[in-house]
């Protein structure tokens, strides 16, 4: 975004495509101020001449001044000037909680732009791409400043050419024991299972509500499972590291980090690559550094369904988007991010709670629809099932 980067605005209340007041990389970046009319404000850029098929895709470098207003923010990509043949893929889109919103305030952030996730008119060409459009949205009757700094190509990893799904589970239910292990065993998948301590320890005391200690061992020898830590106790996971009314300081968090680690450690859990999950999907930069200083070698994170897709890698290893299964997941759209994934690679991480007969709660998902998920994708062929420890230490080459 520097001098003649040929980009336009339009639909803007105010705009400055040379602006030299914030900027992360050279001199200037281009900035957009939105509508407060409910119409989208756009950066446009045409006259391109971008190859985007195979392992290529997409990462801005995009910061926003005033989340809180912000309704809707994607990236179009288009083959014949957005007029007739492009695909979108969202940025973020409408979350309350700051916290577990992807893009933080006043913030920059890279973000890799996943096709698998795409919603598409027509049929773009994606080795002939000759416009990009950023579009921004806020809420009624308010504003928000959207700067973009950079647009780059880069490569997927290998590994993820077939797609990747990752299997992942919180908050140690028992049901991921005798539903999850059952159906992932079938195929002789792993997954990934973050644990919350305390509830570990309650189960080795009887109660059958949650994953013993031995459990977990059992999926972690015998089904190649990853155990990550979640939180040490019950209430550090309800307080959470970030956001709320009473979120852990940076004394009790690292506490709390380094007393799940070791827990993990002393029962032979981990091969000594940590892999995090923020509990309820709260998180701030100050929070991401502390994991990094920690030791943890990734984090995942809990976004919206519209823009949870991943790639490889991550845009954010300290922020691995995901879809959440719950009470509200249907199968035909779970098929749907399995095709997506499938037919143009990438990541596709999955986040589930309890496994139930009947979900009636965020927390809960179907033991049917678990069943039919996995037996969906084992019907793709060139799917991978692995840990996410796995993907994350995948190599490049």
């Amino acid at each position: 975004m520097q001098n003649g980067h040929g980009w336009t605005a339009g639909n803007v209340s105010a705009s400055n495509l040379n602006d030299t007041t914030t900027c992360a990389l050279g001199t200037q970046s281009a900035s957009i101020t939105t509508r407060s009319d409910n119409v989208a404000s756009t950066l446009t850029r045409t006259g391109l001449s971008v190859n985007l098929s195979g392992a290529k895709h997409l990462r801005i470098l995009v910061r926003v001044d005033g989340t809180d207003n912000l309704k809707g923010l994607n990236v179009y990509v288009s083959s014949d000037g957005v007029i007739a043949n492009f695909g979108y893929v969202y940025v973020q889109s409408e979350t309350p909680d700051p916290a577990v919103r992807w893009l933080k305030d006043g913030e920059w952030k890279w973000v890799t732009l996943p096709w698998q996730s795409a919603t598409v008119t027509g049929n773009p060409n994606l080795a002939a791409v000759d416009s990009l459009r950023l579009r921004a949205l806020s809420a009624g009757g308010t504003t928000c400043q959207v700067r973009l700094q950079a647009v780059q190509v880069i490569e997927r990893r290998p590994v993820a050419a077939g797609g990747i799904v990752c299997f992942t589970y919180d908050d140690s239910y028992a049901s991921q024991y005798t539903i999850a292990k059952r159906d992932l065993d079938k195929y002789g998948w792993p997954a990934t299972a973050y644990t919350i301590v305390s509830s570990a320890q309650d189960a080795d005391a009887g109660n059958t509500a949650y994953l013993s200690t031995a459990r977990l061992k059992q999926l972690r020898t015998w089904s190649g499972w990853e155990i990550g830590p979640h939180a040490m106790t019950a209430t550090a996971h309800n307080r959470g590291f970030a956001g709320g009314t009473n979120p852990l300081s940076a004394t009790e968090l690292d506490t709390d980090i380094g007393d799940t680690v070791q827990w993990l450690v002393d029962n032979d859990l981990t091969d000594g690559f940590i892999g995090h999950c923020y509990p309820q999907g709260r998180f701030s930069t100050a929070v991401q550094r502390q994991m990094l200083r920690a030791g943890v070698s990734y984090a995942r994170a809990m976004t919206s369904t519209a823009n949870s897709a991943e790639t490889v890698p991550p845009a954010d290893s300290y922020a691995i988007r995901c879809y959440t299964l719950d009470n509200n997941s249907t199968l035909s759209a779970l098929q749907a991010q399995v095709d997506g994934v499938a037919n143009h690679g990438g990541l596709l991480v999955y986040c589930c709670h309890d496994i139930v007969t009947t979900p009636t709660t965020s927390t809960q998902f179907s033991i049917a629809n678990h069943t039919a998920l996995v037996d969906y994708v084992a019907g793709k062929s060139g799917i991978r099932v692995m840990t996410l420890a796995d993907v994350m230490r995948s190599p490049p080459g």
